[in-house]
Order: structure tokens, then C-alpha cells, then sequence
């Protein structure tokens, strides 16, 4: 009985709501430290989590600003992708503004506030579930696209793996991903993406993407009938530990997530498992068709892939009509 009281008060204090309560207090003061901004949302991210993760607080900031006609400033420092030291703006190493930079020098002073956990803006719990495909992807890249150097390195790359509309894109996250979506047998998978094959026989080759180098192994031995590249990422997962909290580099492992999710956006059709990395290639490029093969659980039906799983429901409901 015991064991079960202390099971449940760690099952409290892990979960989102305990959590957003817990920060409303510093929450308050950073709204009211930001209002002495007048016009300007300006944040420092020094987050733990992964790339994508960040990149959602990135898009939540953003339709903050729209809606209260603010202008962002947001950098990210330290975490897993930056410098022990925090001299490093990783955020802005990886993308560039696409807004002419204004001539004008601020009147005023402008305050930063430092952001540790989603839960100090509360931005998911007002914005998640208003989010839609195609206006998020304008949003974001109306602000911000990749930095020039990414650029160059996806468009090498396509070039070089021959990525393009007649590749069929494939994704599969797994280590810590378990935890958040329902699973699904490798072989499942492998014969999803046979019959996708089958139902569009204008895709020639296959370019499969994963943080598990044993599912990559065994995907690659799968009789496809069609030659598959690999992602070119050097930094993959440790056993079960996921790839950003295997010890790599931190600005690295950033780039390497950023890249993959861009070549995946480069595809003619993507098969994917939830994952924000994949799921952001449709922010990329929102006319990416997406077959998603598992839904995330419940607690965890966030954007991007909330709103894929539901379209591909829709669809499917549609077709049976």
C-alpha cells in the first residue's frame, strides 16, 4: 500500500499539470518582467530536452507574438546543444532570420528572460491543441529558415543520395520514444512501408532515417526491392539511451537532427513513427503527404503529430464513405 501512495506522488510530480502549477508563480513574473519590454518578446531558452522539443517552444513563442503583436527575440544557450558555458546561441548558428533586420536601435533597455522548462511560459497547455499544419509551417517560416550552411549540406546531400519527389522517405524513432507512442514490431513496420511501395509505385528508392543502428540493420535487410539509402548521421543512440543524451557533442547533435529532418522534408512521401524530428519535416515542407504508423498516447498527443494523426484518420474515415 505504501509503495503504491509513493508510486503515485512521483506519478503527480512528473506530470505536466504539477508542474505548470508549480511554475505559476515564476511564471507570472516573467509575463510581468516582459511587459516592461513594450513590443518585445524576448527569451533565452536553456532547456534539457530534445532538439525538436525546443524547436516546439520556438513555435509556440512565435504565436504568442502574433497574437499579441509582439516581436520575438529568441536565442538558446547551454542545454544539450550549446556550450557548458552558454556562449554559444546555438538557435541562431542553425537558422537565420528571414525579416529584414530593423535599422533602428532600441529607446529602451529590453530584458531577457531564461526559460529552463516549457512550463515557465505555459505557451503548450494555451497553444498545442490550436495549432494546424499548414499555418504553423507559415508561421515559423515566415520568422526563420535554416542557416545558409544547412542549406548547402541538405542540398548536397539530396544531390549526392538522390533524395527528391521520387524517394520514399522513411523515419523510425525508438529508444526513449517507447515511453511516449504505442510501439510497433519492426516487421509491422517494414510491410507499412512495402505497402505504401505497392499503393505508389512511382517512388524508386528509399531513404531511411533512425536513431537506432539495429533497426537500421534490419531494415535495410527487408527485401524492399528498391535500393535504400541511410541518413548520414554519425551521432546515434547508446543502447537505450536516446542520441542526445549519449555524450555527443552538443551543437553537433543539433545539426545532425536539423539535417535529417530536413532531408526527410526533401522526400516524395514520408512513413514515420511518432517523433517531433520527423514530424517537423511537415512543418518544412507542409505539402509532404505523411503516413504516421502509430499514434502517440494520450498524454503525450502533442503537435505536430496530433494533428497528422487525426488528418490521417479523417482520411481514412473519408475514404470508406
Amino acid at each position: 500500500m505504501f509503495r503504491m501512495v509513493v508510486d503515485q506522488l512521483k506519478k503527480l510530480r512528473r506530470s505536466e499539470a504539477f508542474k505548470y502549477s508549480l511554475a505559476t508563480p515564476s511564471r507570472s513574473m516573467l509575463f510581468a518582467r516582459q511587459r516592461l519590454n513594450r513590443g518585445v518578446f524576448s527569451i533565452e531558452i536553456r532547456e534539457n530536452c530534445g532538439f525538436f522539443a525546443i524547436m516546439q517552444m520556438v513555435l509556440f513563442i512565435l504565436t504568442h507574438c502574433e497574437e499579441n503583436r509582439l516581436t520575438p527575440q529568441i536565442s538558446a544557450r547551454g542545454g544539450l546543444y550549446g556550450d557548458a558555458k552558454g556562449t554559444i546561441d546555438w538557435f541562431s548558428a542553425l537558422f537565420e532570420s528571414v525579416r529584414p533586420a530593423s535599422g533602428e536601435k532600441m529607446a529602451h533597455r529590453v530584458w531577457t528572460s531564461t526559460v529552463r522548462d516549457p512550463v515557465q511560459l505555459g505557451f503548450r497547455q494555451r497553444y498545442d491543441a490550436a495549432l494546424r499544419l499548414r499555418s504553423a509551417s507559415d508561421l515559423f517560416r515566415s520568422y526563420y529558415r535554416p542557416a545558409k550552411h544547412i542549406r548547402q549540406e541538405v542540398e548536397t546531400t539530396c544531390t549526392r543520395l538522390k533524395i527528391s519527389a521520387s524517394t520514399l522517405g522513411v523515419h523510425f524513432r525508438g529508444t526513449d520514444k517507447k515511453f511516449e507512442a504505442a510501439t510497433l514490431p519492426w516487421a509491422d513496420f517494414c510491410r507499412l512501408v512495402e505497402k505504401t511501395l505497392m499503393l505508389n509505385p512511382q517512388f524508386t528508392n528509399i531513404f531511411v532515417s533512425s536513431d537506432e543502428p539495429a533497426f537500421i540493420e534490419f531494415f535495410c535487410a527487408w527485401p524492399f526491392q528498391r535500393p535504400i539509402n541511410v541518413a548520414p548521421a554519425k551521432l546515434l543512440s547508446n543502447g537505450d539511451k536516446p542520441v542526445h543524451f549519449s555524450g555527443h557533442p552538443g551543437l553537433e547533435i543539433g545539426r545532425e537532427a536539423l539535417v535529417s529532418s530536413l532531408l526527410l522534408s526533401n522526400c516524395g512521401h514520408l512513413v514515420k513513427m511518432p517523433s517531433y524530428l520527423s514530424a517537423w519535416s511537415k512543418i518544412f515542407n507542409p505539402d509532404l503527404p505523411v503516413t504516421l504508423a502509430a499514434p502517440p498516447k494520450s498524454k503525450e498527443f502533442w503537435f505536430p503529430d496530433s494533428q497528422i494523426w487525426v488528418g490521417q484518420e479523417q482520411n481514412m474515415s473519408g475514404s470508406l464513405v
